[in-house]
């Protein structure tokens, strides 16, 4: 790996099912580092085989290590669309979402604080390295085979 190039570090799962269609769903954490460290921590959630309900992404962005703490990092929250042939990430409000944690991070963005500005494209430049290199996010994958065309 070269030292820019970012990975996903599998973490944490759990499991459970739907309130409204009992199909199980899944949540995965885990972090995003290149060779200088920590850039992001993320939070997934999907409801396995139900590409109708669509899979959450959320990143806390910023300062990760000794001498940082939650004031250092902020949300970023997105939404994944499976659609045949490719699905697409949406930002969206990250307030209320399970990584909108105040011992975690400062604060959830706004999708407006995010769409247009430089950090859109470090977040999408994440979530792009997160696709890429989880494993486990193959399930979510396997919705765009299954979604139908809207």
């Amino acid at each position: 790996m070269s030292d820019d190039t970012v990975q996903a570090e599998s973490w944490g799962e759990s499991g459970g099912h739907c309130d409204c269609c009992s199909s199980q769903t899944r949540q995965i954490s885990g972090g995003l580092s290149d060779g200088e460290g920590a850039r992001a921590a993320y939070l997934v959630r999907w409801t396995v085989g139900q590409p109708q309900h669509t899979p959450e992404f959320d990143l806390i962005i910023g300062l990760w290590g000794d001498g940082t703490g939650p004031q250092d990092r902020v949300l970023v929250a997105l939404s994944y669309h499976p659609r045949p042939g490719g699905g697409f990430f949406m930002v969206v409000d990250g307030q209320g979402r399970p990584g909108d944690n105040r011992t975690v991070c400062e604060r959830a963005l706004e999708r407006e604080e995010v769409i247009g500005t430089p950090l859109a494209q470090e977040v999408f430049a994440l979530v792009d390295a997160l696709w890429l290199t989880e494993p486990r996010v193959a399930d979510i994958r396997a919705l765009d085979d299954i979604a139908h065309a809207a």
